[in-house]
C-alpha cells in the first residue's frame, strides 16, 4: 500500500466563524434584490452606521440604499437592544443584522403603498424569518411577543425596529432600520444570562453565520415583498408564498405570526412603561399587532408595548426559559 503524499492531499476548508464570507454573502444579497451591502469584520453598531448614512449622508449615499439595504456583522462593541441596553458579545458569537427598509423607493410592479402605522409589523416579519431560519437547523424556535426568538425555552434572537427620518432631497420621509441579532455560535460559558442561548447549543454544532445571514436576507425579502403586496395588511392572505397550502393558499402574516407565537395561551406578567404590571392569560394578537391579555378581573385588554415575563406557558409547564446549558 502506498501512503499519499502529504502535499497531494486535498485541503480542508476551515469555516473561520469569526468574520462573514463577504463575497458569498454580498452575492446572496444581491440577487435578493438588496441595492447596498454593508459588511463589517467589526463595527461599534449596524444600525448607527445605517441610522448616520440615512440622516447625514448625501443624497447619492441614501438612493444607493434602494428599497432595501443590509449592514452586517460578526462583531458590534456598542450594539443596543430594547430600551437602550447594551448588547454585546465575543467576536464571532452573534450575527449582527441591520436590514434599511425603504417603502417609498419601491419600484416592484403591482405594489400599493404602504401606510407607516404599518411599519411596525416589520417587527414580526424579520422575527418569523428568524424562526424559518432556526427551525431550518433543527431548533424548536417560536416567537415571543413582541420582538424575541427563543429556541429550546430561552432567547436566541432580539429584533428592534426603528423610525427613522431622512434629509436632504428626501426630508419628510421616512424609513425602517431593522435590527436582528441572532446568537449563532456563543458557547454556553459565553452566555450573558442563564435565559439566553445559540444555534450552537440548540444544534450541537458549529453554524456557518454567513449561510445564515444568506437565508435571514433572502426569507425577510420574500415576507417583506409579500407584505409590501398586500397594501400592509397583516390579515390579508399571501403573507408568505413560500408556505402556501394548496388548498388554503399562503396564510396571513398574522395568522403565521399567530402560529408560532409561544406568548399566545401564556400566563404573562407585563411590565408597562408607567412601572405597573399586569397579570393574566395572553389571549390572541390583533390586526395592529397588540398582545390581548385576560387579565385576573376578567377583562380583555390589549397592550401595544410592554415587556412580558412567561409565568406559565401555554403547554402548562411552569416558565418557558431555562438555562441552555
Amino acid at each position: 500500500m502506498t501512503e499519499s503524499n502529504e502535499s497531494e492531499r486535498t485541503p480542508v476548508t476551515v469555516l473561520d466563524t469569526t468574520v462573514l464570507d463577504a463575497p458569498r454573502a454580498r452575492t446572496a444579497a444581491l440577487d435578493a434584490g438588496y441595492a447596498s451591502v454593508h459588511l463589517f469584520d467589526s463595527v461599534d453598531s449596524t444600525t448607527t452606521r445605517a441610522r448616520e448614512l440615512l440622516m447625514n449622508g448625501t443624497d447619492a449615499d441614501r438612493e444607493s440604499l434602494g428599497e432595501l439595504s443590509v449592514f452586517s456583522t460578526l462583531y458590534q462593541s456598542d450594539g443596543r437592544g430594547r430600551l437602550a441596553r447594551p448588547w454585546t458579545a465575543p467576536p464571532g458569537a452573534c450575527l449582527a443584522t441591520s436590514i434599511v427598509v425603504r417603502p417609498h423607493a419601491s419600484t416592484e410592479p403591482g405594489t400599493r403603498e404602504l401606510p407607516e402605522d404599518s411599519y411596525h409589523w416589520l417587527t414580526l416579519v424579520a422575527g418569523l424569518s428568524v424562526v424559518d431560519i432556526w427551525r431550518h437547523y433543527g431548533a424548536e424556535a417560536h416567537l415571543k411577543w413582541p420582538n424575541d426568538v427563543i429556541a429550546n425555552g430561552a432567547k436566541g434572537c432580539g429584533v428592534l425596529a426603528q423610525l427613522v427620518p431622512e434629509s436632504g432631497a428626501n426630508e419628510g420621509l421616512r424609513s425602517i432600520i431593522v435590527g436582528i441579532g441572532q446568537n449563532t455560535n456563543m458557547t454556553a460559558g459565553q452566555l450573558p444570562v442563564p435565559t439566553a442561548t445559540s444555534l450552537l447549543l440548540c444544534t450541537g454544532r458549529t453554524v456557518d453565520s454567513t449561510e445564515v445571514l444568506e437565508r435571514l436576507l433572502v426569507v425577510f425579502a420574500r415576507r417583506y415583498r409579500a407584505f409590501l403586496r398586500a397594501g400592509g395588511d397583516p390579515e390579508a392572505a399571501g403573507g408568505d408564498p413560500e408556505a402556501a397550502d394548496p388548498l388554503t393558499g399562503a396564510p396571513s402574516l398574522l395568522d403565521a405570526a399567530r402560529a408560532v407565537c409561544s406568548t399566545l395561551g401564556a400566563e404573562v406578567a407585563m411590565s408597562l412603561p408607567d412601572g405597573s404590571v399586569v397579570r393574566g392569560v395572553a389571549e390572541d394578537m390583533d390586526a395592529q399587532g397588540r398582545i390581548l391579555i385576560r387579565r385576573e378581573d376578567g377583562t380583555l385588554a390589549p397592550y401595544a408595548v410592554g415587556d412580558i415575563e412567561h409565568l406559565r406557558p401555554a403547554n402548562g409547564s411552569y416558565g418557558d426559559f431555562r438555562p441552555a446549558h
